[in-house]
């Protein structure tokens, strides 16, 4: 009868340790796409119930522009405020002093509405850190027809280097609509998506943490509707 018992016990304790490595396995999974569990939870929910159980996503940082560009500092000239968005014509970058501030490790970016209406491309700065002297160091995902690809670059003392990451675009539509750009930061492992259809993938483990920014080039003229941040 003991025995009986016993046998019992470790079927419920081995399906126990089986449930939470489903949870586990999920969870690792989600994170690797930049998509929080608890995100999932409140989809799941509302969808049930039919109502909105969670209310609005909260970001870590989030700016749509309509007070221009006090939340971000300067680098360089071109980006400026204009209809409620952050455009820029030439050379220019700038960086999120929410972000900056953070210093986040892990986290995902995502620009609403950004239109690239001609030149070489746009860029999105990722864990960047910015000296009192105005030098940086960090990571770019590049929106590039110029380069005729998507590239990952890296930055040393203001300096970009040879892309460590490209996925060529043969024939891609680079100017005829806004995107919506998404870039997951997790580990040493970069994941960058355009409509939500990942484009470019890259690896390197120099820089562990820092914030977010924009960056342009040549005579392009970009604007972007809307900027945020979420940390897992």
């Amino acid at each position: 009868m003991k025995q009986m018992r016993l046998s019992k016990g470790q079927g419920l304790v081995e399906y126990v340790l089986l449930i939470a490595l489903v949870v586990i396995g999920t969870a690792l999974v989600l994170q690797l796409t930049g998509v929080r569990l608890s995100d999932v939870y409140c989809r799941a929910a509302s969808a049930i119930s039919g109502d909105d159980v969670c209310g609005d996503v909260r970001y870590a940082c989030e700016d749509n522009f309509n007070a221009g560009l006090d939340n971000w500092l300067k680098g360089q000239g071109a980006w400026q405020s204009k209809n409620e968005s952050a455009c820029a014509s030439g050379v220019g970058m700038i960086f999120d002093k929410c972000s900056a501030n953070l210093k986040p490790k892990d986290y995902t970016i995502q620009m609403d509405g950004a239109h690239l209406m001609k030149g070489n491309g746009y860029g999105v700065f990722f864990r960047t850190t910015v000296d009192d002297k105005g030098q940086f160091n960090g990571y770019t995902f590049q929106y590039d027809p110029g380069y005729g690809a998507f590239i990952f670059r890296k930055w040393v003392n203001g300096k970009e280097l040879t892309p460590f990451a490209v996925a060529p675009a043969k024939g891609y539509d680079w100017y005829s609509a806004p995107k919506d750009v998404t870039v997951s930061v997790q580990g040493n492992q970069f994941t960058a998506y355009i409509d939500g259809v990942p484009v470019l993938t890259g690896k390197d483990s120099i820089y562990t943490e820092g914030g977010a920014g924009l960056r342009s080039w040549d005579a392009s003229q970009v604007c972007v509707d809307g900027f945020r941040i979420s940390i897992p």
